[in-house]
């Protein structure tokens, strides 16, 4: 009865859609893209849609999608949206992970598809290949259960490991062989660890003459490619909005940041490319009676590229809603504001990050307090009422000062002007592989959770402030994954089994979460992703981190100009 439930909610869903690829198995490899939450979260991400998209351009290909359901299935009989077919059923079950917390729902998918959690264990079914921002920047904590990493971008790596796999069925060994040849492919089997009695790592030995390092695979130019949204349907954060990327990477190095690192270089897309993109998804709105959808064009620092400007104002001038994910606080000047004014975006976004100008130059986020009060004060003027600042807490060197500092600048910024809304957004610091905070070890719980309780009562009685404030106890649980190695395995099972906290499967799997967490690094440890090349030297990263203790900052990225990083070199 349940599964008639989903299957009837589910074709609900599709008559709701608008570009959804539907196409015959027959002849076809076939692909269940998974996204490891639900459909509402899922469909609101842009890398999904995008590789959703790529996979279904291929003649030889189809791809179909699946959720966490939202209501019970039995093991095995889960399915993809499209034809409803069973996941054990595909040749290729592929995960899209944007974040840590997600990866028990890795294993919960796989158990409700029938298969069996491990690697090691399947000897037949889909072959299950995993991607995306969490999954690439450290695969270890899901390598027992991964058969094979896609490490960097899709629209590189994704044609060349279609066409290994479109070749004859082999034995499952040969095949992994093959495709660990392909470069920005990670085969976590051909890897084997040793550890010291310490606990850090003391060597890893390459099996089946697997590449000693895999490198990261990235498009020189966003050009060919224009990644717009492949799908509408009003069930998502945006409703119905076309999501456009307009620039990926960012240059500026906050030294917190992964996207400052893991994706250079900075590469902007082309106006006419990102336009003609949104222009044809217009198009298919159009046809189903949807009017002109509103635009949201996605960067991690959208203002930092000319083209971004010169779309909003293409947009403007056809008379488009959109709106921007955020922008920086030196790059919003009356132009900008005037722009997205125009194009009826509502809540300007900017984050300071921190409460001070010595940290913010020691996370290298070079900006000033005068900078951040002009910001708000262009907002102001640009007719905006309502504002979104985030800010972070726990971050090296930070002081009871630069924690109070937050305060002080949200009081001065509410009486700047009669704020429909002022949206504080407080997160905790997580150190992340391939920043120079690698080293760095996070605050415990409990004192992230007084610096957050701080901010809140500090805040109260602020009119029309409102305070946002996210979990210290699953930034730690964050912290522990994002650094994690392949002995978490037995506390992601146990988190996966049953309705278990994240403190009591770490206990029932032997992980103590503040060796991951709060541990700091030696310089020469060898961390977990050590096997892969993301062109980052690790030396540069370490001048870096030794930079941010000192309160030095580093200048922006200057894309072909210098050799500093290693990725343009």
């Amino acid at each position: 009865m349940a599964a008639r439930r989903l299957v009837e909610k589910t074709r609900q869903r599709l008559d709701r859609e608008i570009g959804t690829a539907y196409k015959s198995h027959a002849g076809r490899l076939a692909f269940a893209l998974a996204f490891p939450n639900s459909y509402y979260l899922g469909m609101s991400n842009l890398g999904f849609q995008t590789v959703y998209r790529l996979l279904n351009d291929r003649e030889d290909a189809v791809c179909e999608r699946v959720f966490l359901p939202d209501l019970p299935v039995r093991p095995g009989d889960l399915f993809a949206m499209e034809s409803q077919t069973r996941v054990k059923d595909f040749d290729v079950l592929a995960f899209s992970i944007s974040y840590e917390l997600d990866y028990p729902n890795v294993l919960k998918l796989l158990a409700l598809a029938g298969l069996k959690e491990t690697a090691a264990e399947r000897e037949s079914g889909p072959l299950v290949i995993a991607g995306g921002p969490a999954a690439t920047f450290n695969p270890e904590a899901l390598a027992p259960f991964i058969d094979v990493f896609v490490i960097g971008e899709a629209e590189e790596v994704l044609p060349e490991l279609v066409d290994v796999l479109q070749e004859p069925r082999e034995d499952r060994m040969v095949l992994l062989e093959k495709l660990a040849q392909v470069r920005g492919v990670y085969v976590p089997r051909f890897y084997e660890p040793e550890y010291k009695e310490d606990g850090t790592i003391k060597a890893v030995y390459v099996l089946h003459g697997a590449p000693e390092k895999v490198r990261r695979r990235w498009m020189a130019s966003l050009e060919p490619y224009a990644a717009v949204s492949a799908i509408l349907t009003p069930e998502t954060e945006f409703s119905n909005m076309i999501l456009a990327e307009v620039a990926r990477g960012c240059g500026r190095q906050c030294r917190f940041c992964v996207a400052g690192y893991a994706f250079l270089p900075p590469r902007a897309g082309q106006p006419e490319a990102v336009l003609a993109g949104i222009r044809r998804m217009e198009e298919k709105a159009a046809e189903r009676g949807l009017g002109h959808p509103r635009v949201g064009l996605m960067s991690a620092s959208v203002f930092d590229h000319p083209s971004s400007l010169l779309i909003c104002q293409e947009l403007a001038e056809r008379d488009r809603l959109f709106s921007i994910s955020s922008t920086r606080a030196d790059t919003l000047n009356s132009d900008v504001a005037q722009v997205l004014h125009r194009g009826g975006h509502e809540t300007l976004t900017i984050a300071p990050e921190a409460g001070s100008d010595r940290l913010r130059m020691a996370i290298n986020k070079v900006m000033t307090d005068e900078d951040i009060m002009n910001a708000a004060a262009v907002a102001r003027d640009g007719g905006f009422r309502r504002l979104k600042l985030y800010f972070i807490v726990g971050l090296p060197t930070e002081t009871p000062e630069d924690v109070a500092g937050i305060s002080a600048m949200v009081s001065q910024i509410a009486g700047m002007a009669d704020w429909e809304r002022l949206t504080v957004s407080p997160g905790c610091f997580v150190p992340k592989p391939w920043t120079p905070f690698q080293w760095a070890g996070m605050e415990e719980e409990r004192t992230l959770a007084d610096k957050l309780r701080q901010i809140r009562q500090s805040l109260r009685g602020l009119r029309k402030v409102q305070v946002m404030g996210e979990s210290a106890r699953e930034a730690v649980v964050q912290g522990v994954l994002a650094r994690a190695d392949r002995r978490v395995r037995d506390a992601l099972l146990a988190m996966s089994a049953g309705n278990v906290s994240w403190r009591a499967a770490f206990r029932q799997g032997g992980i103590e979460p503040a060796f991951y967490a709060q541990r700091l690094r030696d310089r020469d440890e060898i961390f977990p992703w050590d096997r892969l090349d993301f062109g980052v030297k690790k030396t540069y990263l370490w001048e870096e981190y030794r930079r941010a203790m000192n309160t030095a900052s580093t200048s922006a990225c200057l894309v072909g100009r210098c050799r500093r990083c290693g990725v343009c070199a």
